[in-house]
């Protein structure tokens, strides 16, 4: 028996390969019907019920998506010497690389006074530096403060900075 060309077109909504391996699961006994419908059955009726069972197909995976969601276990709220992952800011950039010039400028590194100054590579914003978390504002909170470890000599202090992958937010490391 050869299937309509519309039933056919209708089949193909019941691919279920590029679901996650628990949503294949929950989709694949809806292809497995339709495929059995559509050889056993003709008419314009059995293009209807595919489409009915398609609109349960995709509630139920939606149920399904919506559970295993809730089942995820938040990810724990970072705790003060956790080390992140920190993106600056143009203006983060600006003010470090303004500090390591000003230090330059004022000599004290070249007369060995034991001065501590800020020394290292220029900077730019987007640069990823880790992090260590130094104060959390609230355990629901995901807003910190940093001591972001620079590529030389200084440290940059980032305060009341959240998660996130924008400048001006810091990551958790792999994140990045």
């Amino acid at each position: 028996m050869s299937i309509h060309p519309a039933t056919a077109q209708m089949l193909r909504n019941f691919r279920f390969d590029h679901l996650p391996a628990a949503l294949q699961a929950v989709s694949r006994p809806f292809h497995d019907l339709a495929h059995q419908l559509a050889d056993t059955l003709s008419g314009p009726e059995v293009t209807k019920a595919l489409d009915d069972l398609w609109k349960a197909k995709n509630w139920a995976v939606l149920v399904a998506s919506t559970a295993a969601l809730e089942d995820a276990a938040p990810a724990a709220a970072p705790a003060p010497g956790d080390v992140v992952l920190y993106r600056l800011t143009v203006a983060d950039a600006n003010d470090i690389n303004r500090r390591r010039k000003d230090f330059q400028g004022s000599g004290s590194a070249e007369e060995g006074t034991g001065f501590v100054g800020h020394v290292g590579n220029d900077v730019q914003e987007g640069d990823v530096f880790p992090a260590v978390v130094v104060r959390v504002w609230s355990e629901h909170s995901s807003t910190c403060n940093l001591q972001v470890l620079l590529d030389g000599s200084d440290a940059y202090w980032a305060t009341s900075r959240g998660e996130g992958t924008a400048a001006g937010q810091w990551v958790r490391k792999g994140g990045a």
